[in-house]
């Protein structure tokens, strides 16, 4: 390839690279920002070509090059991982275009074939780590002894506790929080309920409210459960809601 296609090549790969790094590092891809960043790193491959620099001497500019490009693409903070990263899928589109130019016997085509593969990787990528952030996000609303509460919470898949009486499912909710929003003072009381955590066996008081929803995955989902008040969860904790409330139903 001549130089400009060449340049143009390296510019492509580096912009795609580092759209990986970033969404890797849960960082917002700003275009200026990448396409800056991949222009610098354009420019000193060509330059390191200019001057004749190949193996261990070019592989000395990898670092260094890499570091400038992540502060102008990731700004100050985590400049090093995103530097790491940043190699990481170079690496990885590196290679991929090495196995497919011995493959097809065009470099033309690999690189064509081998950008195609890594955005589809970068997609997928973005998609599970939004699926994953929509599943653990939720809203869980609930009323007792007329009032109501609402507490931000996590579906957590390890919490398979059921009451012994009802046999329902049971959300966990810091305790303070609840007796403050329930109006459920120091001196009410509530039936115990025992829970096996990671810092062992845990008393709970628990109580069943008159009405439970759960807001997640873009929907309002009714459900049947005991509340479980644990002393151990700091006020602003969020409520541990069983994944199991999500196919409940009525």
């Amino acid at each position: 390839m001549n130089e400009a296609v060449t340049a143009a090549a390296d510019v492509l790969a580096d912009a795609l690279c580092l759209c990986m790094a970033l969404r890797l590092m849960d960082r917002r891809v700003r275009p200026l920002r990448v396409g800056a960043a991949a222009l610098l790193g354009a420019g000193m491959a060509c330059a390191a070509r200019r001057l004749g620099l190949s193996g261990p001497c070019a592989a000395l500019l990898w670092l260094p090059a890499a570091l400038a490009m992540a502060r102008v693409a990731c700004g100050r903070g985590r400049m090093l991982r995103g530097a790491g990263l940043l190699l990481a899928a170079e690496g990885l589109l590196g290679g991929t275009v090495q196995a497919l130019r011995g493959a097809t016997g065009s470099l033309a085509a690999a690189w064509g074939i081998g950008t195609a593969a890594s955005a589809l990787m970068a997609v997928s990528v973005i998609r599970a780590r939004r699926a994953a952030h929509d599943v653990t996000r939720a809203r869980f609303l609930c009323t007792a002894r007329g009032h109501t509460a609402s507490f931000d919470a996590i579906l957590d898949s390890g919490n398979s506790l059921r009451d012994y009486l009802t046999h329902r499912p049971v959300v966990v909710v810091p305790e303070a929080a609840a007796r403050a929003r329930l109006g459920l003072g120091d001196g009410v009381p509530l039936r115990p309920i025992l829970a096996d955590t990671a810092g062992g066996r845990q008393r709970m008081g628990c109580l069943t409210p008159g009405t439970a929803t759960l807001i997640a995955q873009g929907r309002r989902i009714p459900v049947r459960c005991v509340l479980a008040l644990s002393p151990g969860l700091a006020p602003d904790a969020p409520a541990l809601v069983p994944t199991a409330l999500l196919h409940q139903e009525e």
